[in-house]
């Protein structure tokens, strides 16, 4: 049991030896921990790196990249958003002058106007009526149309 347990320990310090390779008689390359034979040249290969003490600091400058990356993704989306948002609140705003100058402009114009009551019939908008709608025409473009 002991040198089984003794194997084991070993093993990981034969991964960390120096390897050679070099191509043998027949063409082919050859690798091992010894040197080749003295006749044939050989080459060292460079052992593979160790793992680095500073994972965890890499791990967590990756995820501070991808954080940051999805912190900008998000604000992009909200910036289009916003910017969509605005275009529809500018051709609201649009539509709502259009429409409360085309109102003042009929109220101004002097033509008799009417307006349904109650029970569903025509009321003529003439003196104090007429002069509310008129003031409220005027209020209606001041504020859409600035």
């Amino acid at each position: 049991m002991r040198p089984l347990l003794l194997a084991c320990l070993l093993l990981p310090l034969t991964a960390a030896a120096q390897m050679y390779s070099w191509k043998d008689a027949n063409g082919k390359i050859q690798y091992s921990d010894e040197p080749p034979p003295a006749k044939i040249q050989g080459r060292k290969v460079a052992a593979p790196p160790a793992p680095s003490s500073d994972a965890a600091e890499r791990r967590k400058e990756a995820a501070d990249r991808e954080m940051e990356a999805r912190k900008k993704q998000k604000e992009a989306k909200e910036s289009i958003a916003k910017a969509e948002k605005d275009k529809a609140d500018a051709e609201e705003k649009r539509v709502n002058c259009e429409r409360a100058r085309g109102q003042l402009q009929a109220i101004e114009s002097g033509q008799v106007r009417f307006t349904t009551d109650a029970s569903g019939g025509r009321v003529a908008l003439d003196g104090a009526v007429r002069e509310a709608e008129l003031a409220s025409a005027r209020r209606a473009v001041d504020s859409w149309c600035k």
